[in-house]
């Protein structure tokens, strides 16, 4: 049975697909006029914008190129995917483009309402996930039609105020549940991580002389089985990107076997000061979890959990003493946040403690998530009958009994947001205010009214 026999879509989804092919249109005429000389208002820098700069580290403080000081604050999106590995090989078997297919339920997973959003909070910058598999086709092989995607959602987000930090999400480098494409191997082969080297030394060719680019995030959650596995992997990757981009930041994150108090490691020292420091921040893990994955539920916060009572007191304790071994570099929290469709306003309660620590502290952040495809942890949750049906795809697909290629228009719509989500109020005034409390970045305000399409690559 078709998805539009099982979901009835409202007008307002129609609607708004149809607005979508006729933005396809418009983007090929910006395109044309463009290379005439025919530019015009809203089309390319949004209008009242200030161009977004380079940022680098002086000190423990990110600056810009006029060397005023920046306060990243922002959300994680996945907004360059839209299915994971399994859905790609099911694609692949069938003879379909797996790139093809994702830039085209892209389109439907991000759109100018997901930018509108994160303005509308005051967030300036988009963490966004990538992954080996969709980049790289086979060893020092890699998709031009993904890196286009790439360059798509990158000049989107800058055009309209928002930096970009890109994370490598997928790359052989943890146990953890999202990394199953590869397993925890880039420590222990070669070969292996000599090709996560060389896929920085890719993004790093292309987006050299991109400020709309904040920093490279070089690998997420890494599980090293040492500390000169972690530094050795780290320094290899600083210097092959340094080859060709001396300007970007580079983002490392502790180790993910070291997160206690007393045992943050990013592996040692780094002679190259354009660095930062990057931790997760999910403490107590019993709270901030309950419900997910069919953890139990019933957690408080404050409360007390492993010997320690969990209030803002004791996220300030935390962060000071990640801060003393930050060897005096900016640290950026990268993703942090709590399972409210469990623990409720608690959850609330934590979000907006966390952010005032970081705030206090002048540390960078990006909130865990914007938008997920289950209902449980990001600002914009599917609804209840949009849930199942992804979920039932999502099986159909690991089985092989459905094929991500063959959506039609009306099922791709099930990735829109403003149709098929819905957000979290409480959740959305927790992060406006947080946003705002920290120091503010000038250069994020442009017109809400004016989300640029004239760099969308159609």
């Amino acid at each position: 049975m078709k998805l539009s026999q099982k979901y009835d879509l409202s007008a307002t989804l129609r609607s708004i697909i149809v607005k979508k092919k006729k933005l396809r249109i418009i983007a090929v005429l910006a395109i044309v006029a463009a290379s005439f000389g025919l530019a015009s208002q809203g089309i390319g820098q949004s209008p009242g914008a200030e161009p977004l700069s380079f940022l680098s580290v002086k000190g423990t403080k990110i600056v810009n190129e006029s060397g005023s000081g920046v306060s990243l604050r922002g959300l994680h999106f996945d907004c360059f995917y839209a299915f994971r590995k399994d859905g790609y090989d099911v694609i692949l078997s069938r003879g379909s483009d797996p790139d093809r297919v994702n830039v085209d339920i892209s389109e439907y997973n991000f759109s100018d309402y997901d930018i509108r959003q994160f303005k509308e909070l005051g967030a300036n910058v988009a963490r966004i996930g990538i992954r080996l598999w969709e980049i790289e086709k086979k060893p020092y092989s890699y998709s031009e039609t993904s890196l286009k995607h790439l360059d798509d959602v990158i000049e989107r987000w800058g055009r309209n105020g928002v930096y970009v930090v890109l994370d490598l999400h997928e790359a052989g480098q943890n146990k953890l549940a999202h990394n199953k494409a590869y397993g925890n191997v880039i420590w222990t082969d070669t070969a292996f991580r000599d090709r996560v080297v060389a896929l920085w030394g890719v993004i790093a060719g292309r987006y050299k002389d991109n400020p709309y680019v904040a920093g490279y995030d070089l690998i997420n959650e890494p599980q090293a089985p040492s500390s000169d596995a972690l530094h050795g992997f780290y320094q290899k990757t600083i210097d092959k990107i340094r080859e060709t981009d001396k300007k970007h930041i580079i983002i490392l994150e502790r180790d993910l076997n070291k997160k206690g108090e007393g045992k943050v490691s990013f592996g040692g020292k780094y002679s190259d000061q354009n660095i930062v420091y990057s931790i997760h921040f999910y403490d107590p893990h019993k709270f901030t979890h309950q419900g997910v994955g069919g953890r139990p539920g019933g957690y408080e916060y404050p409360g007390r959990y492993n010997n320690n009572y969990w209030d803002k007191n004791r996220i300030d304790k935390y962060f000071s003493e990640v801060l003393l071994q930050a060897n005096d570099r900016p640290l950026f929290v990268g993703e942090f946040g709590a399972a409210y469709m469990s623990g409720g306003r608690d959850a609330f309660k934590w979000d907006e403690d966390v952010i005032s620590v970081l705030n206090e502290k002048g540390i960078h952040f990006t909130y865990f998530n914007y938008k997920w495809q289950i209902r449980l942890f990001s600002l914009y949750q599917p609804k209840e009958e949009v849930e199942r049906e992804l979920l039932a795809r999502k099986k159909a697909v690991k089985r092989k009994k459905a094929d991500p290629a063959n959506l039609t228009e009306e099922e791709k719509g099930l990735y829109l947001t403003e149709t098929s989500y819905e957000g979290s109020e409480e959740l959305k005034q927790v992060l406006k205010r947080g946003f705002s409390e920290g120091t503010v970045q000038t250069l994020q305000k442009s017109p809400l009214k004016k989300i640029d399409q004239g760099s969308r690559k159609k």
